[in-house]
């Protein structure tokens, strides 16, 4: 039997659910209805990406058709391109901070995948400004949990 990128996809999801499920199990801090701790958002993303995976995995056994190309050159070098600038957004959020460096890297991922499609520069950096700045509202505000500031502000 053939394995489908789907199903290939969908038993990586499984993986990751898995691998974060076991991550977060060394957290020590306990579970509260007013303080869900470190744990809760993590423990969802894993939640979801074990049940996406394994549906992921079903449909794509059960569907019969034949597969089309999944990506062609181009793609593949998008793809490993932003993978390449996830781990430099990673690394510069210690040094410079969520509030500075999520729009610049949301700018760029957005241009990114923009290729080819007729998008203004002012709608991709008016974008990227208030996707940064609803998630920091969101996290800071709601969740109350601190985002990087950055060791060049601290």
């Amino acid at each position: 039997m053939k394995l489908k990128r789907d199903q290939i996809a969908g038993v990586l999801l499984i993986l990751l659910g898995l691998v974060v499920f076991i991550i977060i199990q060394q957290f020590d801090v306990k579970f509260s209805l007013s303080y869900p701790g470190p744990k809760f958002l993590p423990g969802l993303a894993a939640i979801g990406f074990f049940i996406c995976g394994a549906g992921i995995f079903v449909s794509s056994t059960l569907n019969k058709r034949d597969e089309k190309t999944f990506l062609l050159k181009e793609g593949w070098l998008r793809l490993v391109f932003s993978l390449i600038l996830l781990c430099v957004y990673v690394l510069m959020l210690k040094y410079f901070g969520y509030l500075l460096i999520t729009p610049i890297f949301t700018y760029v991922i957005v241009t990114l995948f923009a290729h080819g499609k007729p998008t203004k520069t002012i709608n991709r950096i008016i974008f990227s400004i208030l996707v940064s700045l609803i998630i920091y509202f969101i996290y800071s505000y709601i969740f109350k949990l601190p985002l990087p500031s950055g060791l060049l502000f601290e």
